[in-house]
């Protein structure tokens, strides 16, 4: 069961979570009007990136560059041959496929996001691409037609590559104002069919994962403050459109998003409950907490408030409730605790945890290891198993602190070729069952859960090694013909009967 361990400030640190086969094996019904659904990418699903009126992004530039090999190791040659997203799921011409293989499931939403490259190639509202702009007019519109919801996500990670050579991207202040344009570009274009709407896709990914690829593909000298001056840049992005958003008097609701990897102090030592709160802070509440109350925390002033610029007071105002719901990338969880100055750790073993680490790298007193399937701390990121746990802590955590709604719009598990397909759906029930018995527990206001991902795609460093999709797609084969990895049941359980059927983890 749950229990308060230590208060700092008015807020709770969680001791331990619920297991959750404290649920048995019974079907959990979910709430009414809990909206189920599943997500893509532009950059990861699209392809056509030079097709189209398509500018080269960011992200074009770092793969086709070597930056994201050399995110997994420290040699690579410009002759070696990479995965890389030029053509992906190819949805740029098959999307009415995607959105068909969603209806069959019964989803209610379809999460996707927007390129920036394909909409605004030269980076300038007053030129947008008109192909670009109608693409995604008839993806809206298929959507809609097939009965379900679009979710837009106006940035996920692919800005125009010039932006990188004219100023350094998200380094500049200037981006701010290009973002602020863009979306605003956006939400006038198509407000008329979205009315659930995320600004910024994982900032705090993005500032640690995509500056370093580009960082390295570029050859630019990295500096110790490059994380948080572009966590800061993209929080004023954020704000500028939302605040865009409401002047224009538009229709709709417009969320924050961050990848949220919820922390527990790995012993009972107030030093260890202090770890885990500057963890969850650092890592979380410095991209949620200015949103809502206009600052970043006081303990990440305190901590890291020497390498991060500061708002000043009209950004503050501008900041301060400038979003409507708070959305939640969901996956694992860690212990924290208390490092000595002279203590050795060993190098993170997988890429996400490799993007934790930078996270960190302002308290270096913070030492963070993932919890496995049995609540035990590992060295190694549990990416195969199941730990559902961490989705009720990360719902508290947010919940507790924020009092706004939320919406988990990503979660999923991703296997490599071969593994067994029911681990996938033990994955989904188990999260899904924590989703809901914390609804229910403690009054958390969720609006909705997205699977991530409707489609195998390219994902990053993995490239298509590893598959998240509720979707197979045949890269092996080239054809990229999409079809359903396992029997509807489980979805239509969930549109039908409004029930998460109890799926045990296979043993192999």
């Amino acid at each position: 069961m749950w229990a308060p361990l230590v208060l700092f400030g008015p807020l709770v640190v969680i001791a331990r979570t619920a297991e959750i086969e404290d649920l048995g094996t019974t079907q959990v019904q979910l709430p009414d009007d809990l909206l189920i659904g599943a997500g893509v990418s532009a950059a990861q699903t699209e392809g056509s990136w030079n097709t189209g009126g398509r500018s080269s992004s960011v992200l074009d530039y770092s793969i086709h560059g070597g930056g994201l090999v050399q995110f997994r190791r420290s040699t690579w040659s410009p002759d070696e041959r990479i995965p890389n997203a030029d053509i992906a799921a190819d949805s740029y011409n098959r999307y009415k496929e995607d959105v068909a293989m969603a209806a069959k499931l019964k989803l209610q939403v379809y999460r996707f996001s927007f390129s920036w490259s394909r909409l605004l190639p030269e980076g300038n509202a007053s030129m947008p691409n008109i192909e670009g702009v109608r693409y995604y007019h008839d993806l809206i519109d298929e959507i809609i037609n097939q009965g379900l919801t679009p979710f837009g996500t106006v940035y996920q990670f692919d800005h125009p590559q010039s932006f990188e050579e004219e100023f350094d991207g998200w380094q500049s202040r200037k981006m701010v104002h290009k973002f602020r344009e863009y979306a605003r570009f956006v939400f006038n274009e198509y407000n008329s069919k979205i009315k659930l709407w995320i600004t910024i896709n994982e900032p705090n990914i993005l500032c640690s994962f995509i500056s370093l690829i580009s960082v390295r593909a570029r050859a630019r000298v990295a500096k110790s403050t490059d994380y948080f001056t572009c966590i800061h840049h993209l929080t004023l992005a954020h704000g500028e459109a939302y605040r865009a958003f409401k002047e224009d008097k538009l229709d709709g609701l417009v969320g924050a998003n961050a990848w949220i990897v919820p922390a527990r102090p790995k012993t009972n030592s107030v030093e260890d409950s202090y770890a885990a709160e500057v963890f969850n802070q650092q890592q979380v509440g410095s991209v949620l907490h200015p949103v809502v109350f206009g600052d970043y925390p006081e303990l990440v002033k305190t901590t890291t408030g020497h390498l991060r610029p500061a708002f000043s007071p009209e950004e503050r105002k501008m900041l301060k409730g400038a979003t409507d719901f708070l959305s939640l990338n969901v996956y694992i969880e860690v212990f924290a605790s208390y490092k000595k100055s002279n203590t050795s750790e060993k190098p993170p073993s997988s890429g996400r945890l490799k993007l934790l680490k930078a996270m960190m790298e302002g308290p270096d007193f913070v030492s963070f290891e993932p919890i496995n399937s049995k609540g035990e701390a590992t060295d190694f990121d549990p990416l195969f198993e199941v730990t559902p746990d961490a989705m009720r802590s990360s719902l508290l955590w947010a919940w507790q602190r924020y009092n706004l709604p939320l919406f988990v719009s990503e979660n999923g598990i991703g296997l490599k070729k071969g593994m067994n397909e029911q681990l996938r759906y033990a994955y989904y029930s188990a999260y899904l069952r924590s989703l809901v018995s914390t609804v229910h527990e403690f009054g958390v206001n969720v609006l909705g859960y997205c699977v991530w991902s409707l489609l195998d795609n390219f994902e990053w460093s993995n490239g298509y090694e590893i598959k998240y999709g509720i979707v197979a797609v045949d890269y092996e084969g080239g054809s990229l013909n999409r079809s359903l990895k396992h029997p509807p049941d489980f979805w239509l359980s969930l549109a039908e009967e409004r029930v998460v059927p109890f799926v045990e983890v296979p043993s192999s």
